[in-house]
């Protein structure tokens, strides 16, 4: 057995350790994005040679035979991938998996299997505190939404207590990480962050007026305050909120809305998609705001960062679906931008890192988050000193060391087997 472990560790001496990472990758998804600002500190070392292995998301979900076909072929390439890695980091959002809780469980499952070692990143993770089943039509569908969801996570987490060693656990917030323990999960093996997108360089040559000015040439914006709401267009976002807001701020207070929808969530075959038209109805029902409120559409990583960066604030008023992260709130902070909240689970979370570098407002209520918009309090020096304290402690530098750290710590426990 000695012999054996000489063996190895010499073997790992003279060939770099594969790190796979398994995500959606290049195309229109927050975690996408996530994964694509995270490649380049995940690159910029030698421990490991990196390789990203994208998800056929829209084949992994079609119902269509020759979609299934085709998107066994592109999966089986992906398990080939597995097999020739030493680290296998999983983007864990079960919708990119599959169409059906069998289906993701059994994708997840291979992948699991043919794995050495394994770290999982939650960007969804099993709430603790789920709806109990009531007697109504809305009761039986919080049930069923929970239930589809918890399927695959128990089984997961029965998996992983089977061979806890084989695995490491990368949370976006505190609360998870203590609830996992709580599931069972070894705590030594569970990592908690805030998301972070934008690395220390990049941020360096990062210029808000410069990027306000150009932002408001293209958009025909002649002076004023820039706000800006961003991502995907969906109910929870509550961008109707920002809308109302901005009818009750000054003339010179203008609204980018920044984001085109989900592709999952277009309603095929119809031109009126229920949530634009209920945006467009909001908007001309204030007159006096026409012109101000700018859709921006879905735009490129570059193009995002530039808009959020020209925003003299960022307002994110979504509803409280037990979202626990929230990408466009983590890239608020790493540009340092003035950020406005509603208070929701997962805000409040992320606010925990550095308390006061989130303004909050309660969830629907625009006069408040208008008062406060007014009064500018995101720019009070005690907020504005919170958030450079954030900036100090996290970084998407931050999060690829913690992958690192990982990835290390699953090493040491091969060597020891």
């Amino acid at each position: 057995m000695e012999q054996k472990n000489i063996t190895s560790q010499i073997n790992l001496a003279v060939r770099v350790p594969k790190f796979l990472v398994i995500s959606s990758y290049k195309r229109a998804c927050g975690i996408a994005q996530y994964v694509e600002f995270l490649e380049l500190p995940l690159r910029d070392q030698i421990d490991f040679d990196i390789e990203i292995a994208a998800l056929p998301v829209d084949l992994l979900r079609s119902q269509s035979p020759y979609a299934r076909k085709a998107a066994i072929i592109e999966f089986k390439e992906i398990l080939l991938k597995v097999d020739q890695a030493d680290i296998v980091n999983i983007q864990l959002e079960p919708g990119l998996f599959g169409f059906t809780p069998s289906q993701i469980w059994r994708n997840l499952k291979a992948i699991i299997r043919r794995s050495k070692k394994v770290i999982l990143t939650y960007h969804t993770a099993p709430p603790l505190d789920a709806a109990r089943f009531q007697l109504s039509r809305n009761g039986l569908l919080h049930y069923l939404r929970d239930w589809r969801g918890n399927y695959v996570f128990n089984r997961l987490f029965a998996k992983v207590r089977k061979n806890p060693r084989k695995f490491q656990h990368i949370v976006q917030t505190a609360r998870e990480a203590k609830n996992f323990a709580l599931l069972g999960i070894p705590s030594d093996t569970i990592t908690h962050q805030p998301l972070a997108f934008v690395s220390k360089q990049v941020r360096q040559r990062m210029d808000h007026d410069v990027a306000k000015t150009e932002v408001s040439e293209r958009l025909n914006i002649k002076s004023g305050v820039v706000l800006g709401c961003f991502g995907f267009l969906s109910q929870y976002k509550g961008i109707e909120v920002a809308i109302r807001a901005l009818g009750n701020l000054p003339a010179d207070h203008h609204l980018l809305v920044v984001g085109g929808l989900h592709p999952e969530g277009v309603e095929k075959g119809n031109v009126e998609q229920p949530y634009i038209t209920k945006l467009i109805k909001e908007i001309k029902k204030q007159r006096k705001i026409k012109g101000r409120v700018h859709f921006c559409g879905s735009l490129d990583n570059d193009e995002f960062n530039e808009v959020m960066l020209a925003c003299d604030a960022v307002i994110l008023p979504y509803a409280e679906v037990g979202q626990t992260s929230s990408g466009p709130a983590a890239l608020a902070l790493d540009m340092g931008r003035p950020l406005y909240c509603s208070h929701t689970k997962c805000f409040s979370e992320l606010d925990r890192y550095q308390p006061g570098a989130v303004t909050f407002f309660e969830v629907g209520n625009h006069i408040e988050l208008a008062q406060k918009l007014i009064k500018r309090e995101a720019d009070i020096p005690g907020r504005v000193e919170a958030r450079t304290f954030y900036l100090e402690k996290y970084s998407v530098e931050h999060r690829a060391a913690a992958y690192f750290a990982a990835a290390k710590r699953l090493l040491q426990e091969k060597l020891r087997q």
